[in-house]
């Protein structure tokens, strides 16, 4: 769901997650490095800037050109990096003046997800700073032995204005059957794909004490473009039960009583809304990524994102009733609109 932090680590992108669809793990071949020539490795390079994030996130790494993978042959370890020396930074560009360059370090403190490849040797830099919505952002990868410059430019994103559900106490959201809640907002600025979110906060309670856990609904990627109308999208109804017995595991005596709901819009820019559209439309990002790419002398994106968090929200009583006593979804043990 589009946390940068993710571009290193979390953004295992599944269609209904946008950000997590397309942040998929980048990597590479055990060849020696001749860039650009046929049948070489390819620089990857993934980057969603965060204007709301005091971090910013690079992750680079190379195409695998080798041949079938199984768990009796996953990939050699050297096989997602560069061997070679590179450099990353970003530069900043105002009302087409240049203004600050931005050093990209090597960031080991992202725990990486496992897989085929190997976790430990994928390359993720960080630097610290806050990219300013409709500024133009300039990302280069040099590689000093072979001359050669990865490029690419994205202009930041800025969030969009919720305008329901608006975060008033007496305002609960309704998602029973045959009765959709319509989620309405004003696009960000130089936005191209959005996801809607509603996390529900609950509390397990068993013999062994009390937890607090979370579980998401969530939309599929909204994909607009460079449009200033106001943007609509239903949700709930049998998806937002699915979603409840899917996400939450049933366990023998554990007593659920929700505590709140929280939603989340999170608005990519517009060329990782393009990225997104074209994998809706040819097939996944593992077998289309080189469908769209804005960078230069590789492939992959380079974009930003951003999210917006409405907490303190409720689920309506006729809701909870039917969370707790609904088909699909009375297993998971939550307690009623009466506490029952």
């Amino acid at each position: 769901m589009i946390i940068n932090q993710c571009v290193a680590s979390n953004l295992s992108l599944r269609k209904a997650s946008v950000l997590a669809l397309i942040l998929c793990c980048f990597v590479a071949c055990n060849e020696d490095v001749d860039l650009y020539t046929n049948g070489s490795p390819i620089p990857i390079v993934y980057s969603l800037l965060d204007p709301t994030s005091d971090v910013q996130y690079v992750r680079i790494g190379r195409s695998f050109m080798d041949g079938t993978i199984s768990p009796d042959h996953p990939p050699v370890s050297d096989s997602t990096v560069w061997s070679i020396s590179h450099q990353v930074y970003i530069e900043e560009y105002a009302n087409g003046q240049k203004g600050k360059t931005f050093w990209f370090k090597p960031d080991t403190t992202i725990t990486k997800d496992s897989g085929y490849f190997p976790a430990s040797n994928l390359r993720i830099y960080s630097s610290e700073f806050k990219p300013v919505v409709g500024n133009t952002y300039q990302l280069y990868v040099y590689f000093p032995d072979l001359d050669k410059m990865v490029f690419a430019k994205t202009v930041a994103n800025g969030l969009p204005q919720v305008v329901d559900p608006f975060p008033l106490s007496i305002r609960k959201i309704n998602f029973e059957a045959g009765q959709p809640y319509t989620v309405r907002w004003y696009p960000g600025q130089y936005s191209g794909v959005y996801q809607l979110v509603f996390r529900v906060h609950y509390r397990d309670s068993s013999d062994l004490g009390e937890e607090f856990k979370t579980a998401d609904y969530s939309s599929p990627g909204i994909y607009k473009l460079e449009t200033v109308q106001m943007l609509e999208y239903g949700m709930g109804g049998p998806s937002y039960f699915e979603a409840m017995a899917n996400r939450i595991p049933v366990i023998p005596g554990m007593v659920r009583e929700v505590i709140s709901l929280e939603f989340i819009i999170i608005t990519g820019g517009t060329d990782l809304g393009i990225h997104y559209q074209s994998t809706i439309a040819m097939g996944n990002n593992f077998t289309n990524l080189m469908d769209y790419s804005n960078i230069d002398n590789g492939i992959g994106i380079f974009s930003s994102r951003a999210e917006l968090h409405l907490p303190n929200l409720a689920l309506s009583e006729v809701t909870i009733d039917q969370l707790a006593q609904g088909e699909k979804t009375h297993a998971l043990g939550f307690k009623d609109s009466r506490g029952n």
